[in-house]
């Protein structure tokens, strides 16, 4: 993998995954609308009606054809996703506290591939030991969200009203 910085000519902060296929995934396009949950739940995005940007495509075929002048150029695929983005744009990992043997891990944004292995061990960790080890998964507590009166708001991968932030990351 090819996790590169932002390229400000065009707004992208490109991630390049090769495949054992000969083809080329890339992705970190950036420019993503938050969606908060209540529109989720009304229905108003359902996945058939989530695309790409056309001009967000242009922007990064743009940046990866300067990187590669042989791989670039014009893709063969073009699609889009919701990548899973909480609150606080922190991931949700730990025991789920009021149903039994229930664990989660999920909603690390874009940074899911990057973290997957530690995530991963940690989960393992906390349900063989009890505790996870190789990491403190504290801040990542699914009792974050509960009733505490207490909502964290911002951070990264959030998108400010008009305000243009570059990469939602």
């Amino acid at each position: 993998a090819l996790f590169c910085g932002e390229d400000d000519r065009f707004g992208t902060h490109l991630e390049v995954y090769p495949r054992n296929t000969g083809e080329v995934y890339i992705c970190g396009i950036g420019g993503s609308e938050y969606v908060d949950a209540s529109r989720l739940r009304r229905g108003e995005l359902p996945p058939s009606e989530v695309g790409p940007d056309p001009a967000r495509v242009e922007a990064a075929t743009a940046s990866f054809s300067e990187m590669s002048r042989r791989l670039g150029g014009k893709p063969d695929v073009v699609q889009a996703c919701m990548r899973p983005c909480l609150p606080d744009a922190l991931p949700i990992m730990g025991k789920v506290g009021h149903i039994r043997g229930a664990y989660i891990s999920a909603g690390h944004n874009c940074w899911g591939i990057l973290w997957a292995p530690v995530s991963g061990k940690a989960m393992a960790e906390l349900v063989i030991d009890g505790a996870a080890s190789c990491v403190n998964i504290s801040k990542f507590s699914p009792g974050r969200f509960s009733n505490s009166g207490v909502t964290r708001t911002g951070g990264r991968g959030r998108k400010m009203g008009t305000v243009p932030v570059g990469e939602q990351w």
